[in-house]
């Protein structure tokens, strides 16, 4: 069996470890998470000659090339690299119509208001310090530094020039053996990264993403196995199947590792080998081959530029498609960014097309699978790149009308079948999510204290005064009385069970149980708030308050506790109109925008748009809740607005470009500054030992409010060997 094992071929092989390591990965589960680290051992080896290979085989090549050849190359290559970047941004834009009808929300992320970091284009392409550039892993830089001296040596004469050249020469044959000689062990690598990813990749996780990741996969698999090696076998005396068969090895690699930047030499070999058989292999021909892959490995390949996918799919999936007008300008700033990480590009591009971030930690996480598609992608679009780039400079280049016009067809009707088969098939078997309004509508407050909560709400001038409490009073009587606001999601609201839950509710049990006294809830109108705390009906009001000016005169706030951002909530198809001041300010007469608070705010809009008509509601639930359209937006933070939109997933969130924000706080009766004194000290004291973070991040971000699952394994679930 090893012998057997042994006699295969290298892509073989690592096909062989990479279902293999799938199968014990299936089988064993989380357990197998360790061998992560096997795997990324072996594929920091591959990465060990890399950029010097890149470095030597570029000043090398370069540097015995005539100054006219030097300029055909980077020319006619620049073309070539042109044409497949819009064939891979067309096909991109087109695949978004494969997408079914679903409707869908999410908590609150704080990666919607996070400012993006910006690229730092100097230290990418320009070697200030080519050393740095070469420990910080920059490769454009490291690559202008190359090319800069390789056009240096172009320049050159005598017995210097060709002791460089000859050194090059033998450092790139050596680091060429190791590189060999590494690849031996790489299905070891594949086989220990398969089986942690299938042992540790949760199935449930990726289901909020199952549009995308078929889309995905659908756009990869097209671009790969189809498009490409059939523009090259349209244009180029190779056949479709030799196209196929000579990327088949670092197709391989680059799937199971993810990881194009070790195979730059495997694609180089192949690249002369298959030209060798064509017999269009002249010297000048080699050397292009020799320095194009790493130039073109630099800049950004059709595999990543299949990401901008996920920004389509962001917006489809908000409820707020990109729009066709915004598709050019999407497309080359996603081209421009991705010279960088596709970790800052997406960031940046969302932002581009005013869409949140919320999904951006779904990219994260789904990373590791994407990045294999569109590693393969990538992959071939070298190939691509340098054979055709090759053929043309040989002059073996089929470039005819009929050639042209077949395979415009083949490429137009292949493009058709698949977006077809992926809208048909995921309109059958995909449908809308679980609703979510059942994850936020059954979270609760881990009480630890008698609560008791009243629904009737206490009248000024019928109901009885009490006298304000001071936090004595509150200790004697063994009742801290709290006012909430009902329907206040998500800090005071009723769950499925009847119970009184939210951020607030669970802060203020917090602080019954520290003076060590019961739980009394009772709810107010914020428009009587000052009046019901004077006719002292609760002690302090802890229910999302957004500090008033208005009425500070008569009323104590507390210090904030949290600062909110103002957005708009309006229905999931007019998103992108309120997240501008420019639409906002184009919007028709006839537009009503609700609020419940922020006067001062809505004050200032009034005067800045007069054809807005600003209405006064009672409670956001008069929105969210409207049979007939009467209001088209309201203005909410934007962490109750994400909240709400769980409950009512056809809404969607706009955070203005100003993102403006705003305190809420606790609020007591004027004169008690007794109990207001305790609770700044309380909840200064709270914040550092890291309760209010909790709470924060339970009701807000909705971390913890599912409990998640153990990954499936067959030892586990099927043969019931471990628990």
């Amino acid at each position: 069996m090893f012998k057997k094992l042994l006699a295969m071929t290298s892509s073989t092989q690592m096909l062989v470890a990479m279902f293999v390591g799938f199968g014990v990965g299936l089988f064993f589960g989380e357990s197998v998470g360790w061998l992560s680290t096997i795997g990324n051992s072996v594929i920091l080896l591959m990465q060990m000659t890399v950029l010097p290979y890149i470095v030597v085989s570029l000043v090398g090549g370069i540097g015995k090339l005539q100054k006219s050849t030097a300029i055909l190359i980077f020319s006619r290559a620049g073309a070539i690299m042109l044409l497949l970047w819009l064939v891979g941004i067309v096909l991109t834009a087109l695949m978004p119509l494969s997408f079914p009808f679903i409707e869908s929300a999410s908590f609150f992320s704080t990666s919607s208001i996070e400012p993006t970091e910006p690229i730092n284009y100097f230290k990418l392409y320009i070697p200030s310090n080519p050393f740095e550039s070469m420990a910080a892993g920059y490769v454009p830089a490291m690559v202008v530094f190359s090319i800069a001296m390789g056009l240096a040596l172009i320049g050159m004469e005598g017995d210097n020039k060709k002791q460089v050249l000859s050194f090059m020469h033998t450092i790139t044959e050596t680091f060429s053996r190791i590189t060999q000689g590494l690849v031996k062990v790489l299905p070891i690598g594949i086989f220990a990264m398969s089986a942690s990813a299938a042992g540790t990749m949760g199935v449930d996780e990726f289901a909020s993403m199952q549009v995308y990741l078929i889309s995905y996969f659908a756009l990869c698999l097209l671009l790969t196995f189809g498009v490409l090696p059939w523009i090259v076998s349209s244009l180029t005396p190779i056949t479709y199947m030799q196209a196929i068969n000579i990327s088949k090895a670092s197709l391989v690699t680059a799937f199971a590792t993810g990881n194009i930047f070790i195979v730059i030499p495997v694609i180089i070999e192949e690249c002369k080998q298959i030209m060798r058989e064509h017999n269009n292999l002249s010297e000048d021909g080699l050397t292009l081959i020799e320095i194009l892959v790493p130039i073109a490995f630099t800049f950004p390949n059709i595999g990543k530029l299949t990401v901008i996918l996920f920004v389509y799919f962001a917006g489809w999936f908000n409820g707020t498609p990109v729009e066709v007008t915004s598709m050019p300008s999407l497309s080359v700033s996603g081209l421009l960014s991705l010279f960088g990480s596709v970790y800052v590009a997406i960031p940046f591009m969302l932002d581009l097309v005013h869409l949140p971030s919320d999904l951006f930690q779904l990219f994260v996480m789904s990373g590791f699978i994407t990045g294999k598609f569109n590693s393969i992608a990538a992959v071939m679009n070298l190939f691509a790149l340098t054979l055709l780039t090759v053929c043309l400079f040989q002059g073996s280049l089929k470039a005819r009308a009929p050639q042209l016009i077949k395979m415009s067809l083949g490429l137009l009707i292949s493009t058709v079948v698949t977006i077809v088969v992926c809208r048909v098939g995921m309109g059958l078997f995909i449908h809308s999510p679980d609703v979510t309004s059942g994850v936020i509508a059954n979270m609760k407050v881990a009480d630890k204290v008698p609560t008791k909560v009243q629904r009737q709400f206490p009248e000024v001038g019928k109901t009885p005064s009490q006298p304000i409490a001071d936090v004595q009073t509150i200790r004697q009587r063994g009742v801290l009385r709290v006012g909430y606001i009902p329907s206040n999601v998500p800090f005071s609201y009723y769950n499925n069970s009847g119970q009184l839950v939210g951020f607030d509710t669970a802060m203020a049990t917090k602080l019954a149980e520290d003076l060590k006294v019961e739980i009394e809830f009772v709810p107010f109108h914020k428009d009587k708030l000052a009046a019901s705390l004077k006719a002292g009906f609760f002690d302090v009001a802890m229910s999302g308050l957004s500090m008033d000016i208005n009425q500070m005169d008569r009323l104590s706030y507390s210090d904030p506790v949290l600062e909110l951002n103002i957005a708009i909530a309006t229905q999931d198809h007019r998103v992108n109109s309120f997240k501008s001041n420019e639409s906002i300010l184009e919007m028709e007469d006839d537009i009503t925008i609700a609020y419940v608070e922020h006067d001062d705010k809505i004050a200032d809009a009034k005067t800045k748009l007069p054809h807005i008509n600003f209405v006064k509601i009672d409670a956001y639930k008069d929105f969210f809740r409207q049979k007939k359209v009467k209001y088209d937006a309201v203005v909410i933070s934007a962490e109750a607005g994400s909240a709400w939109t769980l409950f009512f997933p056809g809404y969607g969130i706009a955070i203005l470009e100003d993102k403006n924000k705003y305190p809420v706080a606790y609020a007591v009766a004027q004169s008690n500054q007794s109990l207001l004194n305790y609770i700044n000290n309380w909840q200064k004291l709270r914040k550092v030992d890291g309760h209010q973070q909790q709470f924060y991040d339970y009701w807000m971000l909705g971390k913890g409010a599912t409990t998640p699952q153990p990954r499936w394994s067959i030892i586990r679930d099927v043969l019931h060997w471990v628990d």
